[in-house]
């Protein structure tokens, strides 16, 4: 139900017109549609979402190698584990898309670190390498409902402001990321088994699951009927999601490989070798942190455009850098310029069309896993083939190539009513 205003009777804003206050940087006009206390509380919890998120993916997957000791199985057996997390991660943001527009967004979450949770369980069990895949199928589908619900929460609260915060929560989920990478160094380091890890995890996983479920915002998606709600914008998702797909190709590649990068090709010490990752991912904490206010000052097209040149740049860097700690820079700024896209990339969509948000964002993550598969899978390929500097080179051209998508990024207005 909404109210002659046009914002629902949960006092999240339902329409997008020019009394709606959206102004040249795609935000809602300071003092139209000011948050209230509920607002300010929805965006706490949905923080503490995608630091869950950001927290439990880390744990798993820097324990890939303690349970490859555990059951004896080589890189080409892990990566098949990972491909059926991804796939299994499209289907659950596709349920996602299909619960939330009917029960709310915030329906999706709790379920989602549940199974999660469920799945880390089960993998601290001697399970035999067969017995792996339905195991870290059932966590892909909680990865997959779990990035969803908080894409969705992300853009019904950034409605209830009065200034972009999408980058924000993204932020977070980076930051506890770092904190679950250095959890499992310290579990690792102090001898303790790799278990142990997963047993927090899986803790933190169900303890927070229970407070989230009455502590998201509502979602005014589910007040419109269906009959009333606009076609799919097709075409901007395709827009955008190839962005999200580039931006995800270069996170694998620096992700996967930027380690193997500087100890094969630039011979760096072994102290040095995982610093390009670590750059990196401080870079992205950095963007993330300050993209909202960036948005703010250039607006969001010219922040795209800006980090896209300085992606592609700092990755060009890397690959032709001729001493380790140039290439560390250089995956640093690229990690600047890739951080921010995404986030704005989900806040441009969700304009396309306001009563669809949740099945919006719930295929434009299926450009998420595609990116992260093609990144992590191609670039092994071509370095096989051409080497590892060529292999890094190819995504420049596709980042640089987001320049072309940049006018698309400009803040949208309904029609008046």
């Amino acid at each position: 139900m909404t109210d002659g205003a046009g914002t629902s009777a949960s006092g999240i804003d339902a329409g997008g017109d020019g009394a709606n206050g959206i102004d040249a940087a795609g935000i809602n006009a300071p003092g139209t549609n000011a948050p209230g206390a509920g607002a300010r509380s929805w965006r706490a919890w949905a923080s503490v979402g995608f630091a869950l998120h950001g927290f439990i993916g880390a744990v798993v997957l820097t324990n890939l190698p303690g349970l490859q000791k555990r059951t004896g199985i080589g890189d080409t057996e892990v990566s098949l584990v990972v491909l059926a997390v991804l796939l299994m991660a499209a289907v659950g943001s596709l349920t996602a898309g299909w619960i939330a527009p009917r029960r709310g967004s915030g329906s999706v979450l709790a379920p989602a670190f549940l199974v999660q949770a469920a799945a880390v369980l089960l993998a601290m069990l001697p399970l035999p390498y067969l017995a792996l895949f339905p195991v870290y199928a059932l966590f892909g589908l909680g990865v997959g409902l779990a990035d969803a619900g908080n894409g969705m929460q992300a853009l019904v609260i950034q409605r209830a402001h009065s200034r972009p915060i999408v980058s924000m929560f993204f932020a977070f989920q980076t930051a506890a990321a770092i904190v679950g990478a250095l959890l499992v160094a310290g579990v690792n380091g102090s001898g303790l088994p790799f278990e142990v890890g997963f047993a927090l995890a899986a803790t933190a996983a169900i303890a927070l699951a229970v407070l989230l479920r009455t502590r998201l915002a509502p979602d005014p998606e589910v007040e419109v009927a269906e009959s009333a709600k606009p076609p799919l914008p097709w075409r901007g998702i395709l827009i955008f999601g190839l962005v999200i797909t580039v931006v995800y190709v270069g996170d694998g590649v620096v992700s996967t490989w930027s380690s193997v990068f500087l100890d094969t090709t630039l011979l760096a010490s072994a102290a040095v070798v995982p610093l390009g990752y670590a750059a990196y991912q401080a870079c992205v904490l950095v963007a993330r942190l300050a993209g909202d206010r960036l948005v703010v000052l250039l607006g969001r097209p010219r922040v795209v455009g800006v980090a896209a040149v300085v992606a592609a740049g700092g990755l060009f860097a890397a690959a032709v850098s001729p001493t380790p700690w140039l290439a560390v820079a250089a995956f640093g700024l690229t990690g600047l310029g890739l951080g921010v896209i995404v986030p704005l990339s989900f806040a441009a969509a969700g304009e396309l069309a306001p009563d669809r948000i949740d099945e919006i964002v719930a295929r434009l993550n299926l450009f998420n896993y595609l990116g992260v598969l093609l990144g992590a899978a191609l670039t092994g390929v071509i370095a096989d083939a051409l080497g590892m500097r060529v292999a890094l080179a190819v995504p420049v051209l596709l980042i640089a190539a987001v320049l072309f998508a940049v006018r698309s990024y400009a803040p949208r207005r309904a029609a008046a009513a």
